[in-house]
């Protein structure tokens, strides 16, 4: 039954009561024909209004009354009673043009038709950033959003078997209304991010020796690190081959994932750190996700580029330059260095002071000495040989030194190698 069906049956049946009405009350009936059929007020103006959960239609009355929305609440309530519409109304948020009648008002709150919010998580966000989202659109507190996502027993009703719900909150755009539980709005995110990871890809999963909490993990990373989608691949393919050789992964994203509130450099000291996601403190995957991934970055994590890489670092424009060997990356580092140090040049002759000083801190921001391990921008150079990582216990110019993760070892035992004594020394011959 089409819109203006519903309205002209509810002012029938109201128009119905008006004629018994009229045979014996006279101007009582006249006026109520007049409030069925006129809007509550001139003009062009819109009244909004949450009607929440559980108000009698009594109440939802005397609200659309006090916003102005109709002229007369009795009347409204009769009009409930007669159209049968008592039992349903319907909670939500509202937007009412004032030229509506109150039968085109009741079929809008009968029919649902709130005002729904248009939201937009970026790929990428973690749960902070959802939750930060939803409150500043005011559809849910955040902290009731962060303490849904981190409930396990949630999680689990929802189908994911892990301790967050970090990675599982597919990024894209959303209509939600305020009627919306923070509960219900995770749900949708999480069933979406179901519909984009499709039974192939859990079977592909299963080939590379992965669970699917696994997968995401990894996608996270690549998502954090790669801005340009051609890149996605190549980005997975470091991972997965740094792992095959039992290399720390050394992605910096991972390293403050776990300090709230984190912004600026990633320095030395954030590497050092202690946390379960520190991957330059820890061989392997971090303990789970550390962002929500797009499809892109989920497929890139499944299927990487059939490439050598072990290394990358920035190329100032957004792109990274990829490397076999430590040599490869010193040089590809050093350019880096060059092009960031003729912009400093130009930005210290004043055309921007402020950014100059912000990028010399970002320079300064170096895990490991030059001359010892040939760091560069360290937001994505991976830029510890194996070798090298050996040699910083030994020297100590870096207490930077890995060590297994907790449910490392059964990983490990999944297929994962340490490199044989005798590409050590051909590593140490031949760096």
């Amino acid at each position: 039954m089409s819109i203006a069906a519903r309205a002209l049956r509810s002012t029938l049946y109201a128009t119905a009561a008006a004629v018994l009405l009229l045979a014996g009350g006279g101007l009582a009936a006249f006026d109520y024909w007049l409030f069925l059929h006129l809007p509550s007020e001139a003009g062009r103006e819109t009244h909004q209004l949450n009607i929440p959960n559980g108000m009698s239609a009594e109440g939802v009355a005397r609200l659309l009354r006090e916003k102005g929305v109709v002229s007369n609440g009795v009347a409204f309530r009769a009009l409930c009673r007669l159209s049968g519409s008592d039992q349903k109304l319907r909670a939500g948020e509202y937007r009412f043009s004032s030229w509506l009648t109150p039968a085109q008002v009741l079929d809008k709150i009968v029919q649902g038709k709130g005002v729904v919010h248009r939201v937009t998580f970026p790929e990428g966000s973690t749960v902070r950033n959802v939750a930060s989202i939803l409150a500043g659109e005011g559809l849910a507190s955040e902290e009731e959003v962060l303490r849904l996502a981190s409930d396990q027993e949630f999680a689990r009703s929802l189908g994911v078997d892990a301790s967050s719900l970090e990675g599982r909150l597919f990024p894209e755009t959303y209509y939600f209304e305020k009627s919306q539980s923070a509960a219900d709005i995770l749900r949708s995110m999480t069933r979406q991010f179901q519909r984009h990871f499709p039974d192939a890809w859990r079977m592909r999963a299963a080939e590379l020796g992965l669970s699917a909490q696994q997968v995401v993990a990894l996608a996270s990373m690549v998502e954090k690190e790669a801005k340009i989608d051609a890149e996605r691949p190549l980005v997975s393919a470091v991972f997965h081959n740094r792992l095959r050789l039992h290399m720390p992964l050394q992605s910096d994203p991972t390293a403050v994932y776990d300090l709230p509130g984190f912004s600026g450099p990633i320095l030395r000291m954030h590497l050092e750190r202690e946390s379960p996601y520190n991957t330059y403190r820890n061989i392997g995957l971090p303990v789970g996700p550390i962002c929500n991934p797009g499809t892109k970055s989920l497929e890139a994590a499944l299927y990487p580029a059939d490439v050598p890489f072990l290394y990358f670092v920035s190329d100032n424009n957004g792109a990274h330059r990829f490397s076999t060997n430590l040599t490869e990356h010193r040089q590809a580092v050093s350019l880096y260095r060059e092009k960031r140090n003729m912009e400093l040049s130009r930005l210290r002759m004043g055309e921007d002071v402020k950014a100059a000083s912000s990028m010399e801190g970002a320079h300064a921001a170096t895990p490991c000495p030059a001359e010892n391990f040939g760091e560069g921008d360290f937001s994505s150079s991976l830029g510890v040989d194996p070798l090298m990582f050996f040699l910083m216990r030994e020297t100590r110019d870096c207490p930077l030194f890995a060590k297994p993760s907790a449910g490392q070892e059964s990983w490990n035992a999944g297929g994962l190698k340490t490199p044989s004594d005798d590409l050590k020394e051909n590593a140490r011959r031949n760096p």
